[in-house]
């Protein structure tokens, strides 16, 4: 039973499909933050491994989570779904479909251009019912880069950390730490969450 209210808290709070991409303009200094990270995880992960179907990209989970099957449930894009033990966290990984619009806009933009384009699916699918909160940031670890934005469909209740970035052979990928309040379980404090999302994309190999 649980197992079916993640399908749809995860299907109604951040899995979508391929849409028309709106993506707004801005100005790059009154939206970025830049950040620097340690490119070691800091939290214990585990082995379990999580690989793009294209296998340019491949990244770890932490300790004691595990990966949820939505594969009839979920948008093609989604290639993998975990869960911490508590089911107050998930990891969703998806691509990010390329096609000409988007391939502009990273091309004119970089990592910023594709956080817009992600975020903008998301407003999208959801009739505007998605809102950023925050800032882009620009992530760096060792040698990934990433950028990341928050959003929220819940008035702010529940906060979507999502990193995006792009692959070796030029695919393009989203990460996103997706917070559920399905089990009753009080969610992790924010530092917690934040140590875990920092930790998941410091294992990030593409």
């Amino acid at each position: 039973m649980i197992i079916k209210i993640i399908y749809f808290f995860l299907i109604f709070s951040i899995i979508f499909t391929s849409g028309c991409i709106v993506v707004k303009h801005r100005t790059v200094a009154d939206e970025v933050t830049l950040v620097n990270l340690s490119p070691k995880p800091e939290i214990p992960m585990s082995d379990k491994l999580v690989r793009s179907k294209k296998g340019d990209i491949i990244a770890f989970l932490p300790q004691d989570w595990f990966f949820v099957d939505v594969e009839e449930k979920a948008s093609a894009d989604v290639f993998a779904v975990a869960v911490n033990p508590d089911y107050t966290l998930s990891a969703v990984f998806s691509t990010i479909r390329k096609n000409e619009v988007t391939d502009s806009v990273v091309i004119k933009e970089g990592l910023l251009g594709l956080a817009r384009t992600s975020l903008s699916y998301h407003e999208n699918k959801t009739a505007g019912a998605v809102k950023q909160l925050g800032r882009y940031s620009l992530i760096q670890l060792g040698t990934m880069s990433f950028a990341k934005y928050n959003f929220s469909n819940s008035s702010g209740a529940l906060v979507t950390q999502t990193a995006v970035f792009k692959s070796s052979i030029n695919q393009y990928y989203e990460f996103s730490l997706i917070p559920m309040n399905i089990s009753g379980k009080p969610l992790p404090a924010q530092n917690e969450i934040d140590k875990i999302f920092n930790s998941i994309i410091a294992t990030i190999q593409y």
